[in-house]
Parts: C-alpha cells; structure tokens; sequence
C-alpha cells in the first residue's frame, strides 16, 4: 500500500496471465504456485503484479496480494503496451 499508485505497461503470457512490472523490490511471503482466476499476485524476481484471468498453476511461486471483486472478463479488453494503475480509492 506505501508504493501506491503503480502503473505499468501490460504483458500477457499466453490468456492466462496479465501483468506490468513496477519497481518495488520485495522478498517472497506466503509464497503459491496456484492461482484461480481474480486473483492478484507478485512476482519478486521481476517486482512484477500479476492478474490471472483464469486458473493457473504456475511455474514460479508468488505472494497472493489480494483479489479483483467486480467484473474479472474486463481484463480481456486489455492489450499489450496498454497502461495499468493500481492506486487507493479515497471516497
């Protein structure tokens, strides 16, 4: 929450995966392989935040930060290079 806002551009891996990478330099914490589709994690060996748009088993273990609540499928409107901000709503 202290490194709010981030923004990146997008990457995907293959229609599983959607990230940006970001300059946080962080340790692995309660680190999984597995992630179902919302779920948001990161990826310290790239400081890299990661949303699965659909169930995954990874090859590289992550920290589960948190969970989208509404409207997941948006995340298929997303294309390489488009920008991505994760900041704190103040209302």
């Amino acid at each position: 929450m202290r490194s709010l806002p981030l923004e990146g551009h997008a990457h995907l891996l293959g229609q599983s995966i959607l990230y940006f990478e970001t300059s946080i330099d962080s340790g692995i914490e309660r680190s999984r392989s597995e992630f179902k589709k919302g779920d948001v994690a990161f990826l310290p060996s790239t400081g890299s935040v990661c949303f699965f748009m659909k169930d995954v088993a990874s090859a590289k273990t992550m920290t589960p930060i948190g969970k989208l609540g509404d409207n997941i499928d948006a995340l298929n409107d997303v294309k390489s290079g488009d920008v991505l901000c994760i900041y704190e709503d103040a209302t």
